[in-house]
């Protein structure tokens, strides 16, 4: 039995009638072929049998064309879609990820970082730190060896690449919709302030008040940990206050939900009696009851622009750290009402430019 005859690159490239850079770039998966002539150079692969060698590929480009995407928990629903669109850009442009999961222990972060590195990574994503103190973790990561990016975690102060939401002022734009729409007492339930995301937000919420000249209430600030029992118990502290606030903006939906599980118990109507205001727009928000009307930030397009990022940084080397952030959208649902004292119609419309409206069915 003869053996098998090394089919080379070359040969795919006569048999397909194409040039060799263009089978290569349909090897890697390039989005930058015509869809006949992917087809084209795919069945000639296919007839000749030819099997690419990832490791001289790597040796040939000094790239492994494999990416670093870690994260703290991967049970967290902004992960699975950061993920997401990452992985569709990576894909695009010829590229895998190995994952990691730091469970949210932030000492796991800087040993993913060497592993990942010996492991010969182009760059690493880090979906989210585990946020305890990170401060000294991201000037590791300004001196990394290899590329990296950061999602949910910006700091101008930092030489590092960063694809985020701006959460100020999406935190700014939940309060102004409360505002227009009469309220006056805003409480707030922030995520943890260990959080830059937790920081901006509620600087978005104090800035909003501010700019209609309302004094801002410590007393009516509670920190949670953006858990949904969180939300809950943060509810009941608020309880223990004079309770005259009529609007909660929560800063994140699930302490929203279960915010909205201490008011039903509280005997309180929302949002006749006390309307509330989430951020995230998270599946479970669309079903809550009320409905929640609250801040969307697209994770999936965080994803595709951070792998984006990424992947510019891999191919050119010395290219500066980028900070991206991304715009948020209002979602209106049921859960905010008008507080006017006379109960009469705000002459002033909206002036939001992204506002999404959902109506239950019904």
């Amino acid at each position: 039995m003869s053996g098998v005859k090394n089919i080379t690159i070359k040969q795919v490239a006569l048999d397909a009638g194409v040039s060799i850079q263009t089978v290569s770039r349909v090897i890697n998966n390039r989005y930058d072929v015509a869809p006949q002539t992917r087809q084209r150079v795919q069945e000639a692969i296919n007839r000749l049998g030819y099997q690419p060698n990832a490791i001289a590929r790597g040796l040939a480009s000094r790239r492994s064309r494999t990416l670093g995407l870690v994260t703290y928990d991967f049970n967290d629903y902004a992960f699975t879609q950061v993920v997401t669109g990452a992985e569709e850009v990576a894909h695009q442009h010829g590229y895998f990820f190995m994952l990691g999961n730091s469970k949210c222990d932030p000492c796991e972060e800087p040993k993913y970082l060497r592993l990942l590195t010996q492991r010969h990574v182009d760059g690493v994503l880090f979906a989210r730190l585990a946020g305890l103190d990170v401060q000294e973790f991201l000037n590791l990561l300004a001196n990394s060896s290899v590329p990296v990016v950061v999602t949910g975690y910006h700091r101008r102060d930092l030489p590092i690449s960063v694809v985020d939401v701006d959460n100020q002022a999406g935190a700014r734009q939940a309060v102004e919709y409360l505002l227009e729409n009469g309220h006056r007492q805003i409480a707030c339930i922030t995520g943890p302030l260990s959080a830059q995301s937790a920081i901006d937000r509620l600087a978005g919420y104090r800035q909003a008040l501010e700019n209609t000249g309302i004094s801002y209430n410590p007393h009516w600030v509670v920190e949670g940990n953006f858990t949904a029992r969180s939300g809950y118990l943060a509810m009941q502290k608020l309880f223990q206050t004079d309770r005259q606030f009529t609007a909660i903006f929560s800063h994140n939906d699930r302490m929203a939900i279960g915010a909205l599980s201490a008011l039903h118990q509280a005997g309180l109507r929302v949002p006749e009696d006390i309307s509330i205001i989430g951020y995230d727009d998270i599946p479970e928000a669309e079903f809550a009851n009320p409905p929640l009307t609250t801040i969307r930030q697209n994770m999936v397009e965080i994803g595709a622009a951070a792998a984006r990022l990424l992947i510019h940084l891999v191919e050119n080397p010395g290219a500066a750290a980028e900070q991206v952030l991304l715009g948020t959208q209002l979602v209106l649902r049921q859960s905010v009402h008008p507080h006017w004292t006379d109960f009469s119609p705000h002459p002033a419309a909206s002036h939001h430019e992204a506002i999404e409206t959902q109506q239950s069915d019904g």
